[in-house]
């Protein structure tokens, strides 16, 4: 039993090729749910043509996002209603390959203590179709890992799985597939996160088992104008991570989910990965703005890691920044 969970948000000019993508799997779902997170335009009406007319026809439910706006209320809102055993997800403006559920749901059902399954996806431009990343996985440096064999055709990273997804993260979010019951025990997507909410639950999940994948193709992702991880949004993403980063320390000090326990190894690296992102956070604010950069160093100071604010590097490139916005403003007016 498979749902597939789409987010869509003023969607309509995409929301029905990714709808045809679902008709064309080898495996259908049991159900395909439409979230609608206040679109403002023909989103709803797309899904429920698509409804009538897709062949095969699909099982299309539609309904409003319950909480804040975002992708995760939305997810949260279809999984939470949901029945299946396996949800896969899928943005509404990606595209599915013909096998990927059939693909995915293989892996799980031959590897019974997967949570969840994933595999390679292409990232192409929407404008003209033109393949910009032939694979995440390569782009990822997912290839270069060490792997173990996994069954049904599969691989795992094995024990230090959570770690490497720690550095990197390398499960595209319209190419995977889990289980709706670790995927509840891990806590779901945090609502207030619009920014690396995916790494953020893929990382709580991975505390609760392995993940298997494929190395083939089973998903596209489009690239436009509006798609949030545009790299305009790049600050916001690294705020997301920093974030993140705090909350696995949390948990790895037993003061987080108490559903979620962390081995001496993972909670190494969790302290490692947490100096490492607030530096770097640091770096991408200090790139834009005087007030980005001062809620990067409040941060870091609460977590710790106040004295990388201060960071020659860092503190130079800030200054640099406010120099460049002044000599723009001044030619301006001039």
């Amino acid at each position: 039993m498979i749902e597939v969970v789409i987010p869509a948000h003023n969607a309509e000019t995409f929301l029905r090729e990714t709808l045809e993508s679902v008709a064309a799997q080898t495996r259908l779902p049991l159900q395909v749910t439409v979230v609608d997170d206040r679109s403002r335009d023909g989103t709803r009406g797309v899904a429920k043509r698509a409804a009538a007319e897709l062949a095969p026809p699909l099982r299309i439910k539609v309904v409003a996002t319950e909480g804040p706006p975002g992708p995760s209320a939305a997810r949260n809102t279809a999984i939470r209603a949901s029945r299946a055993e396996f949800i896969a997800l899928l943005d509404a403006d990606d595209l599915f390959l013909p096998t990927h559920l059939a693909e995915l749901a293989g892996l799980l059902e031959a590897n019974p203590r997967a949570v969840l399954a994933f595999g390679d996806s292409t990232l192409f431009e929407s404008a003209t179709g033109r393949v910009l990343v032939p694979s995440h996985h390569a782009s990822t440096r997912l290839v270069n890992l060490p792997t173990e064999p996994a069954s049904g055709g599969g691989w795992t990273l094995g024990r230090a799985g959570f770690r490497h997804l720690l550095i990197e993260p390398r499960v595209a979010t319209s190419a995977c597939l889990f289980r709706r019951k670790e995927a509840l025990a891990a806590g779901l997507f945090d609502e207030a996160m619009m920014f690396t909410e995916d790494s953020d639950f893929f990382l709580r999940l991975a505390l609760l088992g392995e993940f298997v994948f494929t190395r083939a193709p089973v998903g596209r992702k489009r690239i436009h104008g509006t798609n949030l991880s545009n790299p305009r949004n790049r600050v916001r993403f690294m705020h997301g991570a920093a974030r993140l980063a705090v909350r696995l320390d949390a948990i790895a000090a037993g003061s987080g989910e108490p559903r979620l326990t962390v081995g001496a190894e993972d909670r190494m690296a969790i302290q490692r990965n947490l100096g490492r992102t607030f530096d770097r956070w640091l770096y991408e604010a200090s790139l834009t703005c005087l007030a980005d950069y001062r809620e990067a160093a409040r941060d870091a100071a609460r977590a710790r890691y106040g004295h990388l604010a201060l960071r020659p590097r860092h503190v130079g490139r800030m200054l640099r920044t406010l120099l460049g916005g002044r000599l723009r403003q001044q030619s301006r007016s001039n």
